[in-house]
């Protein structure tokens, strides 16, 4: 009996031991947890707020400075924090470490204890590079970084929420990495549809798809290049023929005027795959007679001839030594940009700034014998240009509504009549193919044969949905039939959304996207080295314009 008390009290204080120590351990865990400073303690911590944007706006920044700076200093208002003035305001790019001087300065106030806390917009304006956001975790580690808050992101001092806030920086950095790929995949896909995304080639003009096509006399002469080539005359005899023949090309405002070729230049058509009809492009390789009907100017044995090519590897070679770093790049404005001096279209490029480490997106005049040759102008130049234009709303006037609703009256109108004539059309197609399932089936009825059935099967579930393919373009014809004249907005709205564009066109992050803002409104900009010059509206805002002279548009 004294045993077996003794093994209970014994079994009892073993209880009692563990309990005490798992309270210890759940203690301990809490701590580790529960590290977040009340929020009295954290009014007394001195903030710094930061902000930034990118100089070349590649980065989806949605808030200048100064809005960031004003909707931090409401935030901190708002919740009782203490802000160190004034504050740091950076406009470099964030996807590189060790290129931002005031995120320096600012992480060496913070450790000298000059700040205890950061206040900023989002984690993305701190960094978009996994080395600095390293750094700032860490240093909220050590306790260096009392404390991190942001206008649009809730962190929390805890193990979950630095795991978070690390999370965040990741995507920040996979957007920054993706971005050149995300913004040239339109460009990619002309590509591959056999679309020229840049100047025009000798003999050849671009039409509204930006096929290329045969330029009347001049793609003659470029054909009689290739054949006097082969048949062995000289560079020299060549470009002096094309020079008396009248070779001629039209600049990016119609004008037509004499182009006087080198040996050089010929030299370079004799070298260009294009002729042949293939375009490369880093590593793509279009065929281009097999997307639409392409004129080549030579055929390939020829090619292969001039430029002592023996195999179709060789011609490979030659062919992306050809366009070796002509990588497509982003799509904005290109074709746009004219330059004042020559008239001719300016090509357009990102180039990047070593010691900053930073992209700009540039146009640039390639055209020999210009003045501006091999001067370029930045796109920021242009766009703020445009924000500058559009923020002046040209266009909300009762006049520019007035044009518009009579556009959209005419627009609508003969939506009306395409759509009835299509019903007709697409009720015909739909009663041929009832038509044709009937005698199908009652075909499959009367043989009862597998091999005849085999062969029929997959046609009555074929027919089935398309006819019901064409039922669904019936009904949406017959909505453009009832909706009428509701698709017109009313004045107030027009304002509305005229107010938007230059918003839109100014905090959207995506080439692509301010690209298709800019051509709606645009037709072309005529520029010098530091500015737009003039510049002409896209239709029907070339009508809708108040005051155009003083504005400058033609």
């Amino acid at each position: 009996m004294g045993q077996k008390h003794k093994m209970c009290s014994m079994t009892e204080n073993n209880l009692e031991t563990e309990q005490s120590g798992r309270k210890k351990l759940t203690s301990i865990l809490k701590s580790f947890h529960n590290t977040e400073i009340s929020d009295d303690a954290k009014k007394e911590y001195r903030y710094v707020i930061y902000v930034r944007k990118s100089t070349d706006d590649k980065e989806k920044q949605v808030r200048s400075l100064s809005d960031q700076i004003l909707e931090c200093r409401e935030y901190a208002e708002r919740i009782g924090i203490k802000i160190v003035e004034p504050p740091i305001e950076e406009a470099e790019s964030a996807k590189e470490p060790d290129i931002r001087p005031k995120f320096r300065e600012m992480i060496q106030g913070l450790r000298s204890g000059k700040y205890d806390g950061i206040l900023s917009w989002h984690p993305d304006r701190l960094s978009r590079n996994m080395k600095d956001a390293g750094e700032i975790i860490d240093m909220v580690d050590k306790g260096i970084i009392k404390d991190l808050k942001f206008v649009s992101f809730s962190f929390e001092n805890t193990p979950s929420g630095k795991m978070l806030l690390g999370i965040t920086f990741v995507i920040s950095k996979e957007y920054s990495d993706k971005l050149s790929e995300n913004v040239s995949r339109g460009n990619r896909r002309s590509i591959e549809e056999g679309k020229y995304i840049n100047k025009s080639k000798h003999g050849y003009y671009k039409d509204s798809n930006q096929y290329l096509r045969p330029d009347g006399n001049n793609f003659i002469f470029i054909k009689n290049a290739f054949t006097m080539r082969v048949a062995g005359k000289t560079l020299d005899e060549i470009a002096e023929y094309l020079n008396t023949s009248g070779y001629s090309r039209a600049n990016a405002l119609g004008k037509i005027r004499y182009y006087k070729m080198d040996k050089q230049k010929v030299a370079k058509i004799f070298k260009d795959p294009i002729y042949v009809g293939v375009m490369v492009y880093g590593k793509e390789v279009v065929n281009l007679s097999e997307l639409y009907d392409f004129s080549p100017a030579t055929n390939i044995e020829v090619f292969k001839r001039i430029n002592k090519l023996d195999t179709d590897a060789k011609f490979m070679r030659l062919a992306r030594s050809y366009h070796k770093g002509e990588d497509v790049k982003a799509n904005l404005m290109r074709g746009m940009v004219i330059c004042k001096y020559c008239g001719e279209t300016m090509s357009a490029g990102i180039t990047t700034k070593k010691k900053e480490g930073v992209g700009y997106f540039y146009f640039r005049c390639e055209e020999d014998g210009c003045r501006n040759k091999d001067k370029s102008v930045r796109a920021k130049i242009i766009l703020e240009f445009i924000k500058k234009y559009l923020d002046a709303k040209p266009f909300s006037n009762e006049t520019a509504y007035r044009n518009y609703k009579q556009e959209m009256d005419i627009t609508i109108e003969q939506r009306v009549i395409q759509a009835r004539t299509r019903i007709l059309s697409l009720q015909a197609q739909k009663t041929a193919l009832e038509k044709k399932f009937i005698k199908i089936k009652e075909f499959l009825v009367n043989n009862q044969e597998d091999a005849i059935k085999q062969h029929y099967s997959g046609d009555l579930e074929r027919i089935t949905n398309e006819i019901k393919g064409v039922n669904e373009l019936i009904e949406k014809n017959k909505h453009i039939l009832e909706s009428g004249n509701t698709t017109i907005v009313t004045y107030e709205k027009f304002l509305e959304l005229l107010g938007k564009v230059p918003k839109n066109m100014t905090f959207s992050g995506n080439f692509n996207d301010i690209d298709f803002l800019v051509r709606k409104v645009f037709l072309n900009f005529t520029v010098s080295q530091k500015k737009v010059e003039e510049f002409t509206l896209n239709e029907p805002f070339s009508k809708f314009a108040t005051d155009k002279v003083a504005h400058g548009a033609r």
